[in-house]
């Protein structure tokens, strides 16, 4: 992977990814996905990418709620 500041190898996997939103969900089968470790006492579990993203519509406040909608 390569990152603003240097690339590090990654475990690649393929994978079916499912994003449950409310009643509707995102499915994106066969998604290339690499592994993401974050360092010790991060709060991040996933990082999500730019190619899912902007198949919808994402915004974030400042109090910590975010809203994606398809």
């Amino acid at each position: 992977m390569t990152s603003a500041t240097q690339s590090v190898p990654v475990n690649v996997y393929l994978a079916d990814l499912l994003l449950p939103f409310g009643t509707a969900g995102f499915v994106m089968a066969g998604a290339q996905l690499m592994e993401f470790v974050p360092g010790g006492g991060s709060p991040y579990q996933i990082l999500v990418g730019r190619d899912i993203i902007c198949r919808g519509a994402f915004s974030l406040s400042f109090d910590g709620h975010f809203t994606f909608a398809l």
